[in-house]
């Protein structure tokens, strides 16, 4: 603070010394170099700084776990026991809480004796009378079949002797054209060709009625064993299967009674204790905090600059400390207000983010490394013009210079200094070109004025100070 007065002194001297003389030359009597040094702007100057600067879009948010969940009870009932409380750390799969099970494991044991009595009857379908029809309908259809044989040969025969007779009728028709047998003998040949064609349409009506027989013992078999047999078969398996629902279905009823946390976490809710009765509400609620999240509306200036996966610096200002978050969401579309909503997620694996918290979110847009920076209020700006004063020796030098990534508090020069010039960087505002210069602090050090004792007889500073102040410049 001291090194503040001194230079503001400096100042005030230098205007009272200007404010009281007349002439350029200064007070009356007054040496010329003097008056030059009276009129020289006291001046703060630092090299630029070498480093990274960034283009940054900040936003609000807050801090809310990557995953919470509600953990509740399927099954109706008594609670028996209670394992975790508020603020407990529980693995995946840790039992939460118990639920009381008698009447569980009775409907377990009813569903079982369910089964086994579906699978008893399905059992049963093919065998005891059932089977013994099937029996019946077998020898019905052999015996069947047997009929169809013999009346297969009864046919043939018939053929055969049909044949026979037809032949006789023939060689005796015309004997008895010639006058060699009697009317009596011919009659006797017709009457056997009949008799004979007789029997053979017979025999195939036999045949026929065999087959048919035959067809109708298969038809019975069938209806029996495809329809009967099957329905019963099929009523029986449905039966199985329905038992085995029940079955399974009251054993998950009984495991869900042990109600587990699904997730590692933070026990944040616990509404349930032993000895009552569970209705409604959420028993438990865990909040896996190893990663977490934080949500901001970005404007559409940076919303184009980021993707999922861009880095972003994430200040908590409760902890003073700057953590880094990865875009993991962004929404396709702007809210009302022209934003757009972006979901950020943070390692937390040592616990200090906490939910709720407060949080900075900035994204970089634009980044440069190994950067020339100043600080943004060295540069000034002449109608898009961008320029500095360097000091040179004790003049100042408007330097023209070109800017990149702007920081806010400090800026990029990519050309028109070097990072051995002397920036003016306090009374600037205050300069014009070929400005005399009273330089009172290099790079944040001020420099201690030399006693006048020391100075030359002619009232000029001795060369060994200026050289003195030059040597801390450069």
């Amino acid at each position: 603070m001291k090194h503040l007065y001194r230079a503001a002194a400096v100042c005030l001297i230098g205007v009272m010394v200007v404010g009281c003389g007349g002439k350029k030359g200064g007070p009356k009597g007054a040496p010329e170099g003097e008056a030059e040094q009276q009129k020289a702007t006291s001046v703060y100057v630092e090299n630029p700084t070498t480093g990274t600067i960034k283009n940054q879009y900040t936003y609000s948010g807050t801090i809310a776990p990557h995953q919470q969940v509600d953990v509740t009870s399927t099954v109706p009932g008594k609670v028996s026991a209670v394992y975790y409380d508020v603020g407990d750390y529980v693995s995946a799969g840790a039992t939460l809480f118990q639920m009381d099970t008698a009447s569980l494991q009775n409907s377990v044991k009813s569903a079982q004796a369910g089964l086994t009595s579906a699978q008893t009857a399905l059992k049963q379908v093919n065998g005891g009378a059932t089977q013994s029809q099937i029996s019946s309908l077998q020898n019905a259809i052999t015996n069947c079949e047997n009929s169809v044989e013999n009346a297969k040969t009864a046919l043939d025969s018939a053929q055969v002797n049909l044949n026979k007779a037809q032949s006789d009728y023939d060689t005796n028709k015309q004997l008895f054209d010639v006058g060699g047998i009697s009317q009596d003998a011919l009659t006797n040949y017709e009457n056997a060709l009949t008799q004979a064609q007789n029997n053979y349409n017979n025999a195939s009506v036999g045949l026929k009625s065999a087959e048919e027989a035959l067809s109708q013992a298969q038809n019975n078999y069938n209806i029996l064993v495809n329809q009967t047999i099957n329905d019963n078969k099929e009523t029986a398996q449905n039966a199985v299967n329905s038992a085995s629902i029940a079955l399974e279905s009251a054993k998950k009823n009984l495991a869900d009674a042990t109600v587990k946390s699904p997730i590692s976490g933070t026990v944040l809710e616990c509404n349930v204790t032993a000895g009552a009765t569970l209705a409604g509400g959420t028993p438990f609620v865990i909040i896996d905090q190893s990663t977490v999240d934080v949500e901001v509306n970005a404007s559409e200036q940076i919303i184009s600059a980021l993707s999922v996966g861009s880095e972003a610096e994430i200040t908590v200002s409760t902890l003073s400390s700057t953590f880094t978050g990865y875009v993991s969401e962004i929404a396709p579309g702007a809210n009302t207000d022209g934003t757009y909503t972006v979901k950020l997620n943070i390692d937390n694996s040592d616990g200090k983010l906490k939910s709720g918290m407060s949080a900075k979110v900035a994204f970089n847009k634009e980044i440069s490394t190994d950067a020339l920076v100043l600080s943004r209020d060295c540069v000034l700006n002449d109608d898009g013009e961008y320029y500095v004063f360097v000091a040179e020796g004790d003049k100042a030098v408007k330097t023209q210079v070109a800017i990149g990534v702007d920081g806010g508090n400090e800026i990029e020069i990519t050309s028109g200094i070097s990072a051995d010039d002397l920036v003016v960087t306090k009374g600037q505002t205050y300069l014009s070109d070929g400005d005399s210069l009273n330089v009172v602090s290099i790079n944040g050090e001020d420099i201690v004025e030399k006693p006048k004792e020391e100075s030359s007889s002619e009232g000029e500073k001795a060369p060994a100070d200026k050289k003195d102040r030059e040597g801390k410049a450069s």
